[in-house]
């Protein structure tokens, strides 16, 4: 039995988890269509944003349709090949064609609010986007190495560099501000919140069948990846608050997220945290506006891991089997 070994029969299943979360992911389905983005308009228009909370909106929305297309890419040109179980693959397909819909919801914020198609490629002329969008896409899977490298940098995409846009935009919602852009943020990150645990349990999943991937150079990788990300993250948090802050929201505040949400993703695929001065959630509105769902998510699903720690033996073969 292996993830990446081609499953004979559709029953009985090797990976029930899998399965229970691609259905789970098909019972929040959603689609572009469903957005009323009238209210959007017209505050856009009307002098309700403010200049700098417009800028700060637009440098977002430049390179927000773009991350997506490179998560969907790394589930079609990356993991869908290589994982060839089917629960797997059910799952890994499951989330693919989320991202086709995130990718249309992005560029219908731009296209309704009337900026032009230019838009979309404006992030190749700032070298915080550009930078960012290299790093999402720069993968191999030539060894079992580097698959797990790249699983691991899925779940950096998914949970961090997404999570990161994603609060930036729901901070409008709290002055009643945006409500059609925060509603498409808050249905993305209940998808990403999906994303991001299965990719976790396929990532411990691979460790455990392939226990010599995890050596003290792959460890070592593993944690300059997040530091690497959470670096690139501060580069675009500049660059979109350059024009002054996001209501009730600060670059500072930004930052700080994420690295609480970067530890929570290290916790996560087994790992210890990194940013040790950041134990609790600095924001806690973020909570409170997407409900006990996430809330469960934020604080409370690390624990369902068997997290070990990075002195003596890591005893991969002791953790439970996700269920």
């Amino acid at each position: 039995m292996s993830v990446i070994t081609p499953s004979r029969t559709y029953k009985p299943f090797q990976y029930p988890w899998a399965m229970q979360a691609a259905n789970r992911h098909e019972l929040i389905h959603w689609h572009e269509d469903e957005l009323d983005l009238q209210a959007d308009v017209n505050q856009w228009q009307d002098g309700t944003l403010l200049p700098h909370h417009k800028n700060h909106i637009t440098q977002i929305l430049r390179l927000f349709t773009q991350t997506d297309a490179n998560v969907a890419g790394n589930y079609c040109d990356y993991f869908i090949p290589i994982f060839k179980n089917n629960e797997i693959r059910c799952m890994l397909l499951a989330f693919a064609a989320r991202e086709g819909i995130h990718q249309r919801a992005y560029a219908l914020l731009n296209d309704t609010l009337g900026l032009p198609e230019s838009e979309f490629t404006a992030f190749l002329e700032y070298e915080e986007m550009a930078a960012k969008s290299t790093f999402m896409t720069d993968n191999r899977a030539d060894t079992p190495h580097d698959i797990a490298l790249a699983l691991a940098k899925a779940v950096v995409n998914e949970g961090v560099a997404l999570f990161s846009a994603f609060i930036m935009l729901l901070t409008y919602c709290r002055f009643g501000m945006m409500m059609g852009m925060t509603t498409v943020v808050e249905w993305s990150i209940r998808d990403e919140t999906e994303h991001v645990d299965g990719i976790s349990n396929l990532f411990r999943e691979y460790i455990r069948e392939n226990p010599e991937v995890l050596t003290d150079e792959f460890k070592f990788l593993v944690y300059q990846m997040f530091r690497d990300a959470v670096e690139l993250e501060d580069k675009f948090i500049d660059l979109a608050f350059s024009q002054g802050d996001a209501p009730g929201l600060t670059a500072a505040e930004t930052k700080e997220y994420v690295r609480y949400i970067a530890n929570r993703r290290l916790l996560g695929i087994g790992f210890k945290e990194n940013w040790m001065e950041v134990q609790d959630n600095p924001l806690p509105w973020v909570a409170e506006v997407l409900g006990d769902q996430m809330s469960n998510f934020f604080e409370k699903r690390v624990t369902d891991y068997s997290v070990v720690p990075f002195s003596g033996d890591w005893g991969w073969d002791t953790l439970a089997p996700v269920e």
